[in-house]
């Protein structure tokens, strides 16, 4: 944190040119800094403050918020309250103003033009609490990340701690002057702001729709494992004549059932929210669409995995074209995706094909060693666990599986052909529409991806990608 105090004067001027909030600081450069310990009784101050408040604005509705360090429990900070008075009918502000000074405020910066604000403090020269003030209008920038940093560190005790240490570092630094003090938080208070403005963007979409889809594939896997019980279950039953050890087989065989149908249910739900992180990368990547706050709240709503930890998916990595957001450059991120897409699925049916053919051919062996070699109940005991054995691939839907991947394979490669024909038309709208919404179908009626296919096929179709750009540009 040595270059904190640099770092945040280049961040305190990006921020203020975006308009990002960051803490207030006072006008008078040099004052001391005290950093106390959190105190209960700011809470009943702010409460006391802001029912006076209400009573001595009388002239219009207003709503007053508790922000600042004071308003997270367990966090130091200086003894000084500050309140974030919002207006819904900003042509009042003036006499709200007035209002305030007649009830001991003093104004120390107003702010005109497109984000009008107030800055007013009270302090109480007989030892009560102090106060900051921050008078702003409704949908007003500045008021809306004061609430946002509030939350974030409400929300999260591992920030609360981390802004903690670092206001008493720099409170320790710099213990009279209130400015470089404020300055040095800058650049923790901008991150965050940030952070949270960052929530919906592309890159945080890609990076869940990874983990979304990472998950489901793991418990497919889990699904097929579990069917493979349910087959061993079944097929050690035939051996026992005993009525306790059947019993104990059915009902282990019923609680596998349910953990089928639960792993099922759950990898169908991380598909469904990593197919709609898809379409909406698409959208406003290829297309640069803006998709309204509401539907971003509600698509990041449907994801189930946590990202904390994991390496972010950016947009750069992710997609080879550097198009501006258009037709063509939602075609182009089609190809790519349908290019890699289409070899998974195809590698994928390659390996349920082999496994197919080891099964049957372990299966003729043992039937042909059944019929020549055994006699009697052995035959019979036999007959039952190829059964058993036929039950698993059906209930597993390995069959399905390699169909279902030949499928989707030759359905993408019919796409790759169809982009071609669209670029060849200068990227009508309605067929690369057409070419979106079929993509997008294709890949989710398709079976999962099998592990490891992705890592064991990743470098190779990375550089014919590469190669295939460079051929196309030359």
């Amino acid at each position: 944190m040595k270059m904190i105090g640099a770092v945040g004067r280049v961040l305190s001027g990006l921020a203020n040119a975006r308009g990002i909030w960051l803490p207030q600081r006072r006008l008078v450069p040099s004052a001391q800094v005290a950093v106390v310990k959190h105190d209960p009784a700011w809470a009943s101050a702010f409460a006391s403050e802001a029912e006076g408040l209400q009573k001595a604005i009388r002239n219009g509705l207003c709503f007053i918020d508790h922000v600042g360090s004071t308003a997270v429990v367990g966090l130091p900070g200086k003894p000084v309250i500050d309140l974030l008075v919002t207006l819904p009918d900003w042509s009042g502000a003036g006499a709200v103003s007035r209002a305030l000074q007649d009830n001991g405020y003093r104004i120390e910066q107003q702010m005109r033009g497109a984000s009008p604000r107030h800055f007013m403090t009270r302090h109480d020269p007989s030892g009560g609490p102090s106060f900051n003030l921050h008078l702003v209008p409704a949908g007003s920038e500045w008021g809306l990340r004061m609430l946002a940093f509030r939350d974030a560190l409400l929300a999260d005790k591992s920030l609360v701690r981390q802004y903690a240490a670092l206001k008493r570092e720099l409170a320790e630094r710099h213990p009279e002057d209130l400015d470089a003090y404020t300055r040095g938080k800058a650049t923790f208070v901008g991150s965050v702001v940030l952070q949270i403005e960052g929530a919906f963007s592309t890159t945080r979409l890609l990076t869940h729709q990874r983990a979304e889809l990472d998950r489901a594939q793991q418990l497919q896997v889990a699904v097929v494992l579990v069917q493979l019980l349910m087959a061993g279950v079944a097929a050690s039953s035939v051996f026992s004549g005993d009525g306790e050890v059947l019993l104990s087989l059915a009902v282990l065989g019923f609680g596998l059932a349910l953990v089928w149908f639960e792993t099922g249910r759950r990898s169908g739900r991380h598909r469904t929210a990593g197919n709609q992180a898809r379409r909406a990368v698409l959208l406003a990547s290829g297309l640069g669409q803006t998709i309204s706050p509401e539907q971003r709240l509600r698509i990041f709503d449907g994801f189930a995995v946590s990202i904390r930890g994991r390496d972010p998916v950016r947009e750069e990595d992710y997609f080879s074209s550097r198009s501006r957001p258009s037709q063509k450059r939602a075609a182009e991120l089609i190809e790519e995706s349908a290019y890699w897409t289409r070899d998974l699925q195809k590698t994928s049916a390659g390996v349920v094909g082999a496994m197919l053919a080891l099964l049957a051919s372990a299966l003729c062996i043992v039937a042909w060693r059944g019929v020549v070699d055994l006699t009697g109940e052995a035959q019979i005991n036999v007959a039952r666990v190829m059964t058993a054995a036929l039950v698993f691939l059906l209930s597993a839907d390995v069959l399905g599986a390699f169909l279902g991947h030949r499928q989707a394979a030759r359905a993408i490669d019919e796409i790759l052909h169809r982009i071609e024909t669209t670029t060849a038309r200068g990227h009508p709208d309605a067929d690369v529409l057409l070419l979106m919404s079929d993509y997008n179908a294709a890949v989710e009626s398709a079976p999962v991806v099998l592990p490891l296919v992705y890592r064991a096929r990743r470098r190779a179709l990375a550089q014919r990608w590469r190669s295939y750009l460079a051929a196309k540009a030359s």
